[in-house]
């Protein structure tokens, strides 16, 4: 089972409205025109993940029948696709539209590419004024906007609600409730929170729900704040963060054998019913949903205090879209990213991902699974995860955070050995 982790913050409501104009030529059919001008025709270039094929074919085909005579020749690549559309802007070989990354500390990163005039201005474009304001730097450079956001996944507790009913329980909204949960799975001979700490990214998952509500929600310029010299890791909410999880551990929150669980066994047991919930991104639900066809989940967060109204919950970016600088049909690419942007198509667009629009709009419905993560986008109770500007500090605390649960390193210590990552 692979868990594709690929970012977000305070969403702000926002509705979406297209203009469009066209103008007829004579004797034929009219070619519409962008936003910024220019006839929509010819051939549209484009790469792509095929593991999301089936999420872009109906917009490949709605395009392309609202625009006749033109044609979308997208390449599907697998999990290389990032460097391969890295190699070809170096190349000058990309194609007019492809997937990138937001931010800057990444090679596809929107707003580093964007620094190196590789990417096309789609500040005009009829969506624009809709992208969250905590989303807008990530996706621009110098106040120019040069990706469309597409859709964000949830990371929060996916638990097998089949499972609750049968044993009576309810996803808890309180901290206090969490421990509850988990005394009450050991009392029914299960346990809570199927997390696998013997895999490279799966210590972090219940760290990074937990500061969501802890550090983000409430202080959403927190990694300034330390970039600053206002605050360190040891003096912040980090420290309660990592406490409540050695809190959860010695609870029996994640059951035996953890240390040596995978992400992938975990996500079994929870299909299984061996496990009640998983601290795991959206991309984990449907493997497990797979695994356990006619049982029902939900993504619901974690709660971290006893006050339901402080729980934030973290959402991550699937891809953004980027147009080429170097575009042979700019027209196109902007063509294509607006007719996307209606809600009609990236509603259907974001759930073929199990994610929700990254604009907000009235006409998305949920799935029931994503409902309660839809919710905290709309009200701005989504996080950003942690931009620490240095990757070894991740490596750092979940290293830290195993050494904490094997009793070998100390909650100080290993906020210490962090602070000095994010120094260094």
């Amino acid at each position: 089972m692979k868990m594709r982790t690929p970012v977000v913050g305070s969403l702000l409501l926002a509705t979406i409205t297209l203009a469009a104009c066209s103008t007829a030529p004579p004797g034929g059919s009219a070619p519409a025109s962008t936003a910024s001008g220019g006839a929509v025709s010819g051939t549209l270039t484009m790469i792509y993940s095929s593991t999301f094929k089936e999420a872009l074919t109906p917009v490949v085909k709605a395009f392309e029948q609202k625009y006749p005579g033109t044609k979308v020749d997208v390449s599907y690549s697998g999990d290389d696709v990032m460097s391969v559309i890295s190699t070809q802007l170096q190349a000058g070989t990309a194609p007019d539209l492809f997937i990138s990354l937001p931010g800057r500390s990444v090679a596809m990163g929107v707003g580093l590419l964007g620094s190196q005039g590789k990417l096309l201005d789609l500040s005009d474009s009829p969506w624009a004024a809709g992208v969250p304001r905590l989303w807008r730097d990530d996706l621009s450079d110098k106040g120019k906007l040069y990706a469309y956001p597409g859709t964000l996944q949830g990371l929060g507790g996916i638990y097998n609600q089949t499972k609750l009913k049968e044993l009576g329980l309810e996803v808890p909204k309180t901290w206090s409730e969490v421990l509850q949960f988990c005394k009450s799975a050991k009392d029914h001979g299960v346990y809570a929170y199927a997390q696998g700490f013997n895999d490279a990214a799966g210590p972090q998952m219940m760290y990074l729900v937990l500061s969501s509500t802890l550090v983000y929600g409430p202080t959403p310029d927190f990694t300034q704040q330390v970039r600053d010299g206002k605050t360190t890791l040891a003096a912040s909410p980090w420290k309660q963060v990592l406490e409540k999880y050695k809190q959860m551990y010695d609870a029996g929150c994640f059951g035996e054998g953890a240390l040596g669980r995978t992400r992938s066994q975990g996500g079994d047991e929870v299909a299984a019913g061996k496990a009640l919930a998983v601290a795991e991104v959206g991309a984990g639900l449907t493997p497990i949903q797979k695994a356990a066809p006619s049982s029902e989940f939900v993504m619901a967060p974690i709660p971290a205090t006893d006050n339901p109204a402080d729980t934030y919950m973290p959402a991550l970016p699937g891809f953004t879209l980027s147009g080429n600088a170097q575009a042979k049909n700019p027209a196109a690419v902007k063509a294509f990213l607006n007719l996307l942007a209606e809600p009609g198509h990236i509603n259907e667009y974001s759930k073929a991902y199990m994610s929700v629009p990254a604009i907000p709009n009235d006409a998305f419905k949920p799935p029931a699974v994503l409902a309660s993560f839809n919710e905290a986008v709309a009200a701005g109770k989504s996080t950003k995860l942690p931009d620490w500007g240095n990757p070894k500090v991740n490596e750092v605390a979940q290293q830290g955070m195993q050494a904490i649960l094997l009793g070998k390193d100390t909650v100080d210590g290993v906020l210490q050995k962090m602070q000095e990552s994010f120094e260094g």
